[in-house]
């Protein structure tokens, strides 16, 4: 229940944050053309899914195909995830990694519970952590410096959780980079866990610029925190107590962080 759960906070993610950057899928996770898209795939069981890896139904990230097996892509992803009658089967290679969703007709109770997870999803989550004090963690960055809560106690410490294939982490990166430029010699350490090892993140820095300090392999913290949707942004201040958090890319996110960020500040 808890993978499905996911599952659908994922779609809800995928329709609500990923607006702008939705379009056709990517070139390099298609087959050709006159091979089955589904080859040497099978149906996953819920069971087998690694609840610390998430799940980007966006039609952009990974190919989503009706029954038949034509790609849905753009607009036509967007209108066919809207109405809430289909609902994606996820489709695993031997390494048990998502390779494709494929959409059928909804059941009764999964359409219920899509319209209960949207309805959700208009409210702020993890606000349960808000005025409690921050998780420990200590970890190590791409760099090779090390971050402990710990040692961090003092400073205000803005965190970001996000993958490399997460379309609304990468839109949002110029202006957090804004954020680090304004907060920078204010005593305030801009950390981003990020799901991606570190050998793909080092790809990804080559062509985008995220002046963070990037932790790679994160999925402990990940889980640490409960994060089950991307991006997540969470403020700590100087006492260690959690006084922000916010889901998702949504008009005024960047603007209610920065102005967290200036409340633990002062």
């Amino acid at each position: 229940m808890k993978i499905l759960s996911m599952l659908l906070l994922a779609l809800i993610v995928g329709i609500s944050y990923n607006y702008a950057q939705v379009s056709q899928a990517t070139k390099e996770n298609l087959p050709p053309k006159n091979v089955n898209p589904l080859q040497g795939l099978r149906k996953a069981n819920f069971t087998e899914l690694d609840p610390s890896k998430p799940l980007m139904l966006d039609g952009v990230s990974t190919p989503v195909y009706t029954e038949n097996l034509t790609l849905v892509e753009g607009e036509d992803f967007m209108k066919v995830m809207s109405n809430g009658d289909y609902f994606p089967d996820i489709y695993i290679d031997s390494n048990k990694e998502v390779k494709a969703f494929v959409l059928r007709k909804a059941t009764e109770l999964e359409k219920s519970k899509m319209v209960k997870m949207q309805t959700d999803a208009e409210m702020p989550r993890n606000s349960d952590l808000l005025g409690k004090p921050a998780l420990p963690f200590s970890v190590t960055d791409i760099n090779g410096n090390n971050y402990s809560l710990e040692n961090l106690k003092g400073k205000v410490v803005v965190i970001n959780f996000w993958f490399v294939e997460c379309k609304p982490c990468v839109m949002e990166m110029p202006e957090l980079n804004k954020l680090v430029e304004k907060f920078n010699n204010k005593d305030v350490v801009f950390l981003g866990f990020a799901m991606n090892e570190k050998d793909k993140l080092e790809q990804f820095l080559k062509k985008t610029t995220y002046k963070y300090n990037i932790i790679p392999g994160a999925k402990d913290v990940v889980g640490t925190y409960g994060v089950t949707s991307f991006p997540m942004h969470i403020v700590i201040d100087k006492n260690s107590i959690i006084t922000f958090t916010v889901n998702g890319l949504g008009p005024t996110t960047i603007e209610d962080l920065e102005k967290a960020i200036d409340s633990s500040v002062k």
